[in-house]
């Protein structure tokens, strides 16, 4: 079941992003950008050589953590194991550490403006938004909702290692460890597409 899911919900995320690079028109990022509310500029996350350097090993380490995590599972339907379960655990602090790390530095970069509340309140009663109010919104609101995400992930696997579940609360563990990790990996995917393709546009 879980394989299944895995592949649908890759495919449709894949298949998202080239609609929506191809549909969707430029018009919409065009503009050079102004300054947000509050003098906070929207020019993107990074801030200078810590953040780049920890958003490179965070996204590189989730890469592998994604391929060493779920390549057996995808492609053989086998579970982790062997050597390909000491790099998975091995690598997993430094994730988390370089989560943490881009968290502090992009938390006020990634923060809601005026224009962000107010497309995100439109958004949210069905109502029309203009433009302005939601060029930014996707890739502040993907941010988010990956660091987020990376409290499930890192707890429910920290807390699988210490026998105080029982059976069934050991695999409710793993079963909360994998779809939140698949979680994450789309949601990581759709903050990587939204931050190139504006970068790229507005260049």
């Amino acid at each position: 079941m879980f394989q299944t899911i895995s592949w649908v919900s890759l495919s449709l995320v894949l298949a998202g992003i080239v609609v929506h690079w191809i549909a969707s028109p430029s018009s919409l990022l065009a503009k050079r950008e102004a300054p947000d509310a509050g003098g906070r500029p929207s020019s993107g996350c990074g801030v200078g050589k810590l953040s780049t350097l920890a958003c490179a090993v965070a996204f590189g380490s989730l890469f592998i953590l994604f391929v060493t995590g779920f390549g057996g599972r995808l492609l053989l339907g086998e579970a982790i194991h062997g050597y390909t379960l000491m790099v998975h655990v091995g690598l997993a602090p430094v994730f988390v550490i370089s989560a943490g790390v881009m968290l502090v530095a992009w938390s006020y970069q990634c923060g809601l403006n005026e224009n962000d509340r107010r497309g995100l309140a439109s958004l949210l009663c069905l109502r029309k938004t203009a433009k302005a109010d939601t060029v930014n919104l996707g890739w502040k609101l993907t941010f988010w909702l990956a660091m987020a995400l990376v409290v499930p992930v890192s707890l429910s696997m920290v807390l699988g290692m210490f026998p105080i579940f029982g059976t069934h609360g050991q695999e409710t563990l793993l079963c909360l460890h994998q779809y939140s990790s698949l979680a994450l990996t789309l949601v990581a995917m759709i903050h990587v597409y939204l931050v190139i393709r504006r970068k790229a546009l507005c260049s």
